[in-house]
């Protein structure tokens, strides 16, 4: 679409990575990849994506932690998207500054989410960074990842807050899915609440630009802003 460069999508960096990951078996194979018609065709997964619930089981969500243990030993490779959270965060918030939309209680919270996830930084892999149940689709024998405009080379902390901050109902057993993910550390759980506060305060920048942008959507995007906003603010 034509806001794509607005919200940070690269497509011709995209379909290097789709590339990679379709050969790792994570991703669906390239048919057609033509960023300048906005044309991308993969091959067709005879599957079906979860439902929200099925996300929660504790077998899927061993599955799930064991293609991201697959897809973060996956070394970045030249011409991946670089994914930063926190530079995603200034261009958004760049574009919504004319409009005067800001969040200074959001925004320090941000900030000292950016602090500690900076003490230790992570070596960079390749990421999905949207992992919900509406991009994973099950064959009955494995799981494929699908929609990856905002995958590249970044932080797999994200990996798991996007997860996270999407279904929060995982947190009940998100060591299940840190142990299936080889992600479990003695910083693990620090730094995943940082990412999961980072990775919050990127989505509800990402629903107010795109509110200001498509207004026949404008009430749909705001609400799931304030929604995020309203969440993130009851924690402490």
């Amino acid at each position: 679409g034509r806001h794509a460069s607005s919200f940070g999508i690269d497509r011709v960096a995209e379909c290097r990575l789709l590339e990679s990951v379709a050969d790792a078996g994570i991703a669906p194979r390239i048919v057609v990849c033509d960023p300048g018609r906005d044309l991308l065709v993969t091959e067709r997964i005879q599957g079906r994506t979860w439902t929200r619930a099925e996300v929660l089981l504790p077998a899927h969500l061993e599955r799930l932690g064991a293609v991201m243990r697959s897809l973060h030993r996956i070394a970045p490779q030249t011409g991946w998207p670089q994914v930063s959270f926190p530079s995603q965060a200034r261009q958004l918030e760049e574009q919504l500054a004319a409009s005067g939309v800001q969040d200074r209680e959001l925004r320090a919270r941000a900030d000292e989410a950016e602090r500690i996830l900076a003490e230790r930084p992570a070596v960079a892999t390749a990421c999905h960074n949207d992992l919900h149940h509406l991009n994973i689709v099950d064959d009955g024998r494995r799981l494929w990842l699908v929609d990856w405009e905002y995958g590249g080379a970044g932080d797999p902390s994200f990996d798991l807050a996007s997860l996270l901050c999407q279904h929060p109902g995982v947190s009940v057993e998100r060591g299940r899915l840190l142990d299936a993910a080889g992600a479990r550390d003695g910083d693990s759980d620090h730094r995943l609440a940082a990412a999961c506060v980072l990775f919050d305060y990127v989505q509800w920048l990402w629903y107010r630009l795109a509110a200001a942008q498509s207004p026949d959507d404008a009430s749909v995007h705001a609400g799931r802003a304030a929604a995020i906003r309203s969440r993130r603010l009851a924690m402490r």
